[in-house]
């Protein structure tokens, strides 16, 4: 593509952010070089290391966008289905389990990328904030759930559940259908939160 204007910094950012994301998706990160990028967006190689010191802080950078991406779906989901609180759980485990189903590639290097052996590695600062905001859109319901629960085991709990789910996405994903099939993917995601839900509110003192 041959350039046509001169490009901001964020601008060239955002093209490569693009470009990355093209490839992830259509091939997966393994055919993600700066070269192809560099050629997708009309730069030179060097460009692309102008904003980015290495592939390794591109893919974080993507990485980051997947889980912000899944976040702003989430809270919309938890927006939507406010007053029924078990069954916003199981809507927020089938929008989990839907990203990742429709967007495999780059659902899954968002946990399983591992910077090369001769890279720095980067503050993982940026995953564990982002999975906090993921997390909280369960906790939300699960704390109106349970509003005497002290927030420590809200938060224990809606981690939990999360992890829970992301263990059935996981195994989909690798192709093991002891967790789920497709066609059972989601069944298997609200099964768990309605199992979840009845032992953990089961352990609440009676009243």
């Amino acid at each position: 593509m041959a350039r046509r204007r001169k490009h901001s910094l964020t601008e060239i950012r955002d093209m490569i952010l693009d470009s990355a994301e093209e490839i992830i998706t259509r091939d997966g990160v393994d055919k993600l070089t700066a070269r192809q990028i560099a050629g997708d967006i009309g730069y030179t190689v060097g460009s692309i290391y102008m904003v980015f010191p290495s592939m390794t802080h591109l893919i974080t950078h993507f990485n980051a966008s997947t889980l912000d991406n899944v976040a702003a779906r989430l809270t919309l989901v938890r927006e939507q289905e406010a007053e029924n609180k078990e069954q916003c759980l199981e809507e927020l485990a089938k929008a989990y389990l839907n990203y990742a189903s429709r967007n495999i590639n780059r659902w899954q290097i968002v946990f399983d990328y591992r910077a090369p052996g001769n890279v720095s590695p980067i503050d993982i600062d940026w995953l564990q904030q982002r999975i906090d905001v993921i997390t909280r859109q369960f906790a939300i319901p699960l704390h109106q759930l349970a509003p005497q629960r002290p927030e420590p085991e809200i938060t224990l709990a809606a981690r939990s559940l999360w992890a829970g789910i992301h263990g059935i996405g996981t195994l989909f994903l690798i192709g093991k259908p002891i967790a789920a099939t497709p066609d059972h993917l989601n069944d298997s995601g609200i099964l768990l939160v309605r199992n979840f839900i009845r032992g953990w509110l089961a352990e609440l003192p009676a009243q």
